[in-house]
């Protein structure tokens, strides 16, 4: 799993892109959904938060935001106290998200943190993307969109820590200075990017080039879209996909030894009968698509590009450990 974090000051278009990155496959884990949650009435945040900052900071038992924000904004050392309040309780139900997020098999998941630079060591991130844009049309959106006078919108600008000391410690900065086409043009080169970094990462003990096979019946097998989607997924880490069906298996594995093949349900008796029949025999791993795998046999969970998570069985696994990914 690649754990990336998602920043950008006010205005600069961050929401924009991480719905485009959750429109592209990305599991997303926002803090401020996070925050309020920490916040809701009832709760050990609430109440020190209250006991912080005073009985008016809440209305019908919950949070009144606005008189918190009064109460913080512009003031360093009541913000500091607020987060202390309240990042402790966010992280850790981000970390508990982060988890069940790895054991699904999600690849990519994007931590959305407004605060990323300003509360959290980036280091922990395999990733950190920043998404900017020039002061003055932050300015700008602020006032068309938000309804902001001039002298708000500068205050709230100058409140946050500015984006020239966060591009350095960036892995990836989106600029979102232009038309929404052209943002989500630098946005989808960004995920490819991550994209990439997580196939790889799923493969780490392979070396580049080597060859996966694909094995299906035809272009009209019930399972071919998922072996497009696998194909997507470890082409990204640099493999080579050999496409073929049961009759050109066997021409294949004579001139080369692929590091796997895969088999849809349909295609598994073809599959292996020219796998047994390879010389050496059996010459690699065999896994074929079932949605009732052999419980003898090992299984994999694989999450292809695209695609709902997918079942494996190995052939000649009974006794193996399981695997987290295809390879």
């Amino acid at each position: 799993m690649l754990n990336v974090g998602l920043t950008g000051n006010i205005a600069s278009g961050k929401s924009t892109v991480v719905e485009l990155f959750k429109k592209w496959g990305a599991t997303v884990i926002d803090a401020d959904v996070l925050a309020r949650e920490a916040q809701a009435p009832g709760g050990a945040v609430l109440a020190a938060i209250a006991g912080r900052f005073g009985a008016d900071v809440l209305a019908q038992g919950g949070l009144d935001r606005a008189a918190l924000r009064a109460k913080v904004m512009g003031d360093d050392a009541a913000l500091a106290a607020l987060n202390a309040i309240v990042h402790p309780a966010v992280q850790q139900r981000r970390l508990e998200l982060q988890r069940v997020a790895q054991e699904r098999g999600d690849a990519i998941v994007i931590n959305d943190i407004p605060l990323l630079f300003e509360v959290l060591d980036p280091a922990q991130f395999d990733a950190v993307v920043l998404v900017d844009a020039p002061t003055p049309l932050r300015r700008t959106r602020l006032r068309t969109l938000r309804g902001l006078s001039n002298e708000e919108a500068d205050r709230i600008i100058a409140a946050q820590m500015p984006a020239d000391r966060k591009r350095p410690q960036s892995h990836h900065v989106i600029t979102n200075s232009g038309t929404l086409a052209e943002l989500e043009q630098r946005a989808q080169h960004v995920f490819a990017e991550l994209r990439r970094r997580a196939a790889r990462a799923g493969v780490r003990n392979e070396e580049p080039g080597q060859t996966l096979v694909l094995c299906a019946v035809d272009a009209k097998d019930a399972a071919a879209p998922v072996l497009k989607a696998i194909a997507r997924r470890y082409t990204d880490a640099g493999m080579r996909i050999e496409q073929t069906t049961p009759k050109t298996l066997g021409k294949t594995l004579k001139s080369i030894t692929p590091l796997s093949i895969v088999a849809t349900a349909a295609a598994a008796e073809g599959a292996r009968a020219a796998w047994d029949a390879a010389v050496p025999p059996r010459p690699c791993r065999l896994y074929h698509l079932s949605p009732d795998p052999d419980p003898i046999a090992v299984r994999l969970d694989l999450r292809p590009w695209g695609h709902d998570r997918v079942s494996l069985s190995e052939e000649d696994g009974a006794g193996l450990a399981p695997r987290a990914d295809l390879v």
